[in-house]
């Protein structure tokens, strides 16, 4: 199939031009209550109320928060990826933003993740360590990591958020990115790709991965050289955006 941007893609990116992602807003007594059976000692929720990484939602009667993209990009930049607690209370976060105030699968799904907090650091560090350290998107990182990773309840959607943040280096060309449902429907209802397998020409969830974030990686260049301001994950913003929706008029 055509490596070049679909014409759609463009429209959509003019469609949201004057869009913005908005900080996710978030509650921490429903957090700490869904993550009641983590150990006490991990300290699970310390970040949700983390005045650094997050702000107050005001005159909210619940004690909301909100925190941004680049909140939790900073939070994982700050993380000491060799300790426990740290990484733990830092992926909580991420999956906090990911889900907004409708998280309650997000709430399930991360307390079943980290209630064997040794296997949920070794797994959740390795992935950082691993993608910040990969040299290019063709050294086989991407979907090492995708193979081997492995955490209860936590499949692609999830993961791929914390592959996006925990796993950034500052500096690099390309970054990995999220890959999950609403970013699928966009990709498939909107672009109309024929699916990542397509792109990847393989059926293999991990080369899919892969190949769907060099993708959007070389969309991003093609974008660039033919006059548009946007980079890989502007792309992928406006995709989960849209979540699947009818193309835009002509």
């Amino acid at each position: 199939m055509s490596t070049s941007p679909p014409p759609v893609l463009r429209d959509l990116l003019d469609r949201y031009a004057d869009v913005r992602e908005q900080p996710a807003p978030l509650r921490p007594s429903t957090w700490q209550n869904a993550l009641i059976r983590v150990p006490d000692g991990l300290e699970a929720t310390t970040l949700l109320s983390s005045r650094r990484f997050t702000s107050a939602v005001p005159g909210s009667k619940t004690h909301d928060r909100m925190v941004s993209r680049d909140g939790v990009r900073r939070a994982c930049a700050a993380m000491n990826v060799d300790d426990t607690n740290e990484v733990v209370q830092t992926f909580v976060l991420a999956m906090a933003w990911s889900s907004g105030l409708t998280g309650g699968r997000y709430q399930a799904n991360t307390a079943t993740a980290i209630l064997d907090p040794a296997r949920a650091f070794r797994v959740l560090s390795d992935a950082a360590k691993a993608l910040r350290h990969a040299a290019s998107m063709h050294d086989g990182a991407l979907e090492d990591v995708h193979r081997w990773w492995s955490l209860p309840g936590i499949g692609q959607s999830y993961a791929s958020k914390w592959w996006a943040f925990a796993g950034h280096a500052r500096g690099r060309d390309w970054q990995p990115l999220v890959l999950d449902t609403r970013v699928y429907a966009t990709l498939n209802d909107t672009l109309r790709i024929g699916g990542t397998a397509r792109l990847a020409g393989s059926r293999r969830r991990a080369d899919r991965y892969r190949a769907y974030v060099e993708t959007i990686h070389r969309w991003a260049v093609d974008l660039q050289v033919s006059g548009l301001d946007v980079d890989a994950g502007r792309i992928e913003f406006v995709l989960s955006h849209h979540n699947g929706g009818a193309p835009p008029a002509a």
